[in-house]
């Protein structure tokens, strides 16, 4: 049922942003931004007047801002599974933040995101789109899980992570969690 629901919403999702494309005879351009711990008024586009948020001010001008949005939780990994999957992040035992596999275990949660679950990524890709991902991944990898698969084994084709998750890497080492990260290398591949 969950992967019918994002193939429908994905399919609703492209015609609607298809109608604008069809002169240039090729889908539109999503890209999807995450913050975590971000109100709406946050950006100068949705009404801060303390704060110019120019870059993204701008790609909402040339494309199409969705003012409206539910997240599966308020929490950094369960809500990244919930906008990956089109699942409760409980269906996948993540409802927390990922951390070190004692923390996860005494959590009743498991050390990553099942690779082999439909995705967005997936989705998309299925439908002719190049899919990448940049910055904090959080659904698996980094403290001490090595062992969990690349964002690139859930359909993405390019991947760079902060320090929650493997991979190629977007930040400098700077803390301990990304020290920790870092000497877990680039993961299986």
């Amino acid at each position: 049922m969950s992967r019918i629901r994002w193939q429908l919403l994905v399919a609703a999702f492209v015609v609607v942003l298809s109608t604008e494309c069809l002169a240039e005879a090729r889908p539109p351009n999503i890209v999807f931004i995450l913050i975590d711990d971000m109100g709406f008024a946050d950006l100068s586009v949705t009404g801060n007047t303390m704060v110019e948020t120019t870059n993204i001010d701008e790609l909402a001008a040339q494309g199409l801002l969705m003012t409206q949005f539910y997240v599966g939780s308020p929490i950094c990994s369960p809500s990244r599974v919930a906008f990956t999957t089109g699942n409760f992040p409980s269906e996948h035992a993540i409802n927390s933040y990922l951390a070190s596999r004692e923390h996860n275990h005494d959590r009743d949660m498991v050390d990553y995101l099942d690779p082999r679950v439909s995705t967005l990524a997936r989705t998309l890709k299925s439908a002719g789109y190049a899919t990448a991902h940049v910055g904090k991944w959080h659904m698996g990898g980094g403290r001490d899980v090595g062992d969990a698969p690349l964002p690139t084994d859930y359909g993405f084709d390019e991947s760079l992570v902060a320090f929650e998750g493997l991979g190629e890497r977007l930040l400098p080492i700077e803390d301990s969690l990304s020290e920790q990260s870092e000497a877990l290398g680039q993961g299986p591949t």
